[in-house]
């Protein structure tokens, strides 16, 4: 799994700030923080090549994308992901840059309803020989 542990705990950090529950998964081969059961932000990738995942629609990504140089659509599966933003390390470098991010995912997330949990699957028994 690569991911920026620093990153990951500034984003921890900042949830906390925010007062906001949030589950880690480990997904997109990184470390995503879900809010209501929707991937909300993530980190990926290590060292100079760490990113920050911002899932916030796709009305609030094309403006993003737009208006800031750091911040691109989600190409990293070979198709363009429209709704999930992909942001350079020098557009997250300060904890109120990265706040502005999380903020961003949140008032995107926040308009979702929740997602139910899913029942986990049962197993078959294992077969026994007699």
């Amino acid at each position: 799994m690569a991911f920026d542990p620093d990153i990951a705990a500034r984003i921890r950090m900042a949830f906390l700030a925010l007062d906001r529950s949030v589950e880690e998964r480990k997904m997109f081969g990184g470390l995503c923080f879900m809010v209501n059961g929707h991937m909300t932000v993530g980190a990926s990738g290590q060292n100079q090549g760490s990113e920050l995942m911002v899932r916030c629609g796709e009305t609030r990504a094309a403006k993003a994308a737009d208006d800031n140089t750091h911040a691109r659509l989600c190409d990293f599966t070979g198709r363009v992901m429209k709704s999930i933003l992909l942001i350079e390390p020098d557009g997250f470098k300060t904890d109120d840059q990265l706040m502005e991010w999380i903020t961003l995912a949140l008032d995107f997330i926040d308009t979702e309803p929740p997602k139910k949990k899913k029942p986990a699957k049962k197993m078959p028994p294992k077969y026994k020989p007699m």
